[in-house]
């Protein structure tokens, strides 16, 4: 996929995170509180992000991933801030074991100032009311839509020569699947 559309549909999933958002909020929240409904909330954004980004075949185990580490750090973080930045690390760490080929170093590097910078557009966005929240949504994963147009940061294969030879036949079935070709 060309870096302009996996930009393009990153772009359109911040915008409907935000919207999808506010929407939850405005139901979940009277019912489930709105900390628990927010916490809820930015779990299942998660989940839903790096199943997005994910390879097709690879896309339920990325939400089941996600999921259970959300709700892990759901159930030990102290407040929101705290599981914000735990979602932010799962995301990271996610995307670069889903997308990134890259040497660990700069993959570390590219993840630690998406996520930084996320958070911090964020927060300058947020604000306690529900616009707040849901331009600190838009605003966080906004910042993730430029993970795309990072130069090398697009999914390459591994070299066939390093590979056992099953896993090339396997990898090569699932871009035909996928439509990769």
């Amino acid at each position: 996929m060309a870096p302009a559309l996996s930009f393009a549909r990153s772009v359109v999933f911040a915008a409907a995170a935000a919207g999808g958002s506010a929407a939850w909020l405005a139901v979940a929240g009277p019912v489930l509180g709105g900390h628990r409904a927010l916490a809820l909330c930015l779990v299942g954004l998660l989940a839903a992000y790096l199943g997005s980004i994910a390879p097709g075949h690879r896309r339920l185990v990325a939400i089941a991933l996600a999921g259970t580490a959300g709700l892990g750090l759901l159930a030990v973080a102290s407040g929101l801030r705290e599981l914000a930045l735990g979602l932010a690390v799962v995301l990271a760490v996610g995307r670069s074991g889903f997308l990134s080929r890259a040497a660990p170093a700069r993959a570390a590097l590219v993840e630690t100032a998406l996520v930084v910078g996320g958070l911090a557009f964020a927060e300058a966005l947020g604000a306690a009311s529900l616009a707040g929240v849901v331009l600190a949504v838009w605003g966080f994963f906004l910042v993730q839509s430029l993970y795309p147009l990072v130069p090398g940061s697009r999914r390459r294969p591994l070299e066939a020569a390093t590979r056992d030879p099953f896993e090339v036949a396997a990898a090569r079935a699932a871009a035909l699947l996928d439509g990769d070709s």
